[in-house]
């Protein structure tokens, strides 16, 4: 599927750091995807733009979230109405800023780490 990245969130994981990411798509519609730490580090993200990803589609809690195996950012293509002028042909792509949310904090730690008492309702 072919998408422009809206936003992407950085989550530490015990794994490595994993993102969630929202697209649109080129019929304007919106999506969520979730690229785990394995992936990532073959198929990092390149900054902000169009790109071409291969995943699968997974529903929990009745919402679809897409999980990415691959993904390639496309390159850009020149502005064609600003073909007299090339100096602005890239005006569009050098104005894309990418939204990152980044944290610093530890991955949660796993229920057997913490010792909380768990009483089984009936």
């Amino acid at each position: 599927m072919l998408a422009y990245l809206i936003s992407r969130k950085q989550v530490p994981t015990k794994r490595g750091t994993m993102y969630f990411g929202t697209w649109i798509d080129a019929e304007g519609e919106y999506f969520d995807t979730a690229h785990f730490p394995d992936n990532l580090s073959r198929y990092p993200f390149q900054g902000g733009g169009c790109y071409l990803l291969l995943g699968t589609v997974e529903v929990d809690f009745h919402f679809p979230t897409i999980t990415i195996m691959k993904m390639a950012k496309m390159p850009f293509i020149p502005d064609p109405r600003y073909s007299l002028y090339k100096e602005k042909a890239y005006d569009a792509y050098n104005n894309i800023r990418e939204d990152v949310s980044m944290t610093w904090r530890k991955p949660y730690p796993q229920e057997h780490e913490i010792g909380l008492p768990r009483m089984k309702m009936e």
